[in-house]
C-alpha cells in the first residue's frame, strides 16, 4: 500500500509470513499529492464489479458514484457509522437465541419458538435488539433467508449460530458496503491517531506462494482459529454491553472486529528458494 508505510516481521526464525501493520504516513504533503491511484482503482473496481454482478446497470453505478463523492466532500471525513447494519444485526438475534436461557431448553440449546408473537419468539428477540423496527417483518425476512428453519407446527429455531448467507440479496449487498466502510474507517483512524493507544488492531499475514496442496488445511486451520478468536471477543463484548434501564441511559458506541480470510489463486507456478 503506497499510502502507508508499513513494518513487517516474520513469526519465527523459519517462517516466511509477512505480519503487517498500517502506521502513520510519514510523507510530505506534495509526496502524497503525487501518490499514484492504483490501489483505489483497483478497490473501486472491485465494488463496481460486485454491484455489477448484483444487478446494477452502469447508468445507477455513476450515478451512485457521483453522489457518494458530493457526499464525502460535504462531510469532511465525517462517515456516518450509526446505520442499520441487517447481516450484523441477525448475528446478535441469533447469538442471543443462543444465550438467554428463556430460549434455550434443558441442554442449553436453543428451543424452537413462532415466528411472531409475544416472547418467546423470534419476533420479541429482534425487538429486543432493534425496538424501533418492524420485527415481524424482520423475522419473515430471516426465514427467507434460512437464517432460521421450522421445526414443528409454526416453530423456528436457528439454523446456524452464525448469520451465514450463500446467496445475493439486499442484506449481503449491506453487508459488502458495510464491511468496507468498517475497514477504511478503522484504517483512517490509525494513520491520524497520534497515539498507539487510540490505534485498531488492523493487521494480515500473508505468503505469495503456499502450495496449492495445503488448500483445504487452510481452510481447515482459519476456520477453527478464527471461530475460536471470534468467540472470545463476542463472549467480551456481551459481558460489557449496556442494559436498557429506566435510569439515565449510559453513553454507547459500536464495537467489534471484523475477521476474514482470502485466497488468489492466480499466482501460477512459484520459482524455487533458496
Amino acid at each position: 500500500m503506497d499510502t502507508a508505510q508499513r513494518e513487517f516481521r516474520t513469526n519465527s526464525k523459519n517462517a516466511k509470513a509477512g505480519i503487517a501493520r498500517v502506521v502513520k504516513p510519514k510523507r510530505s504533503r506534495s509526496a502524497a499529492k503525487a501518490a499514484s491511484y492504483t490501489e483505489y482503482a483497483e478497490l473501486l473496481t472491485s465494488i463496481f464489479e460486485f454491484m455489477l454482478m448484483s444487478g446494477a446497470s452502469e447508468e445507477s453505478i455513476l450515478e451512485t458514484t457521483r453522489q457518494a463523492v458530493a457526499s464525502a466532500a460535504r462531510s469532511h471525513g465525517e462517515v456516518p457509522s450509526n446505520r442499520h447494519a441487517g447481516l450484523a444485526m441477525a448475528a446478535l438475534v441469533l447469538d442471543a437465541w443462543h444465550r438467554n436461557r428463556r430460549y434455550l431448553d434443558s441442554h442449553a440449546k436453543p428451543k424452537p419458538i413462532p415466528l411472531v408473537g409475544a416472547a418467546p419468539s423470534v419476533e420479541a428477540l429482534i425487538r429486543a435488539e432493534r425496538p424501533r423496527t418492524d420485527a415481524a417483518e424482520i423475522a419473515r425476512h430471516f426465514r427467507s433467508l434460512r437464517l432460521i428453519v421450522r421445526r414443528g407446527k409454526n416453530l423456528y429455531r436457528p439454523a446456524d449460530r452464525m448469520a451465514v448467507i450463500s446467496r445475493l440479496n439486499p442484506l449481503v449487498q449491506q453487508h459488502v458496503a458495510r464491511s468496507s466502510s468498517n475497514l477504511l474507517r478503522t484504517i483512517r483512524n490509525n494513520v491520524t491517531r497520534p497515539h498507539v493507544s487510540r490505534r485498531l488492531i488492523e493487521r494480515f499475514a500473508e505468503v505469495p506462494d503456499l502450495p496449492s496442496k495445503f488448500r483445504q488445511e487452510f481452510y481447515r486451520f482459519t476456520q477453527t482459529q478464527g471461530w475460536a478468536f471470534l468467540k472470545n471477543v463476542n463472549d467480551w463484548l456481551e459481558m460489557r454491553r449496556a442494559r436498557r434501564t429506566y435510569k439515565r441511559p449510559t453513553r454507547t458506541l459500536k464495537a467489534g472486529v471484523h475477521l476474514y480470510a482470502y485466497i488468489d489463486a492466480a499466482n501460477g507456478l512459484a520459482k524455487a528458494r533458496r
